[in-house]
């Protein structure tokens, strides 16, 4: 087959064809949870990880569970493998894995409750982040808030998102160009609609541990900042530090790190690979056996 597979409930299909029904509570209620790993060199990268937080997730909140971490992986590895086979050697793919909560009984008359889970691929549109690599991300802190908590808790990833899209609708108004850095109820900063944030002051790493997912990228950086013996902490960021920040630093699976920078208009250090956002680019490169930057500036 010349055409990229997904795998839907147990089967695979072209991808083309792979559709979520419009009476799911994926689509009726936004009532799914997702992951996305990716691969380096057409290989998965800590697949089983995203696996078990998806799975831990469903668990916690009570989604329903038609396949278990194995099989799941089995399905990616599966779909990676044939779809992997038909992109250049350049190229990467992400991989999403999602599953819903079922189906909504008032359009069905109560007759169904299958769930929907599905695992699919595409390939990394490394051409979309060229511009933030190379002259950095700019950050405005707009009116909308984090989810807070006792509504459910956003360390799972899940694909309710319609506070971030208006989020970042309100960044760009105060901004063009700029992406919401958004505060909880009790303002304190938290994270980005697609990235875990990270301020340096006097050479340590800070990361909010209140408010945010429960990041995967954001464990590597903790990790490869241990090893390079530079100060990392979690905790709460009060909107006053943003500006005292030396550095600042966005963390995602599809990209790895994007300097920031302008937080709220001011310009904060230039991105160069001796400061602390440069030393993680390069320890991420190192860790994952490639080229991070250049891999995104050569696409």
């Amino acid at each position: 087959m010349t055409e990229p597979l997904a795998w839907i409930n147990g089967t695979q299909q072209p991808f083309a064809q792979t559709a979520v029904p419009v009476w799911d509570l994926g689509v009726v209620a936004g009532a799914s949870v997702t992951e996305m790993a990716r691969t380096y060199r057409h290989q998965p990268f800590r697949l089983r990880q995203h696996i078990l937080r998806l799975t831990n997730s469903l668990t916690e909140l009570g989604f329903p569970q038609p396949w278990n971490a194995d099989e799941l992986i089995d399905a990616a590895q599966t779909i990676v493998q044939h779809n992997a086979g038909l992109i250049t050697p350049k190229q990467d793919l992400g991989i999403v894995v999602f599953s819903t909560a079922g189906s909504n009984a008032t359009y069905l008359a109560g007759q169904s409750n299958q769930t929907t889970t599905v695992v699919h691929t595409f390939v990394l549109p490394f051409q979309l982040w060229k511009p933030s690599l190379t002259n950095g991300v700019r950050l405005r802190v707009p009116k909308a808030r984090q989810i807070p908590d006792d509504c459910f808790s956003v360390a799972h990833k899940v694909r309710n998102r319609l506070h971030w899209w208006l989020a970042d609708q309100q960044a760009a108004v105060i901004e063009p160009g700029s992406k919401a850095l958004l505060l909880d109820h009790e303002g304190y900063v938290t994270e980005t609609s697609t990235s875990c944030f990270f301020l340096v002051r006097n050479g340590q790493i800070v990361t909010s541990n209140r408010g945010v997912l429960n990041s995967l990228s954001g464990q590597i950086v903790e990790e490869v900042a241990l090893s390079l013996n530079i100060p990392f902490e979690r905790r709460a960021i009060c909107e006053s530090e943003l500006e005292t920040a030396d550095e600042a630093f966005l963390s995602s699976t599809p990209v790895g790190i994007l300097p920031v920078s302008h937080l709220n208009g001011r310009r904060l250090s230039p991105f160069h690979d001796t400061n602390v956002t440069g030393l993680i680019t390069d320890a991420w490169s190192q860790l994952v056996g490639l080229d991070i930057v250049e891999q995104v500036l050569n696409s």
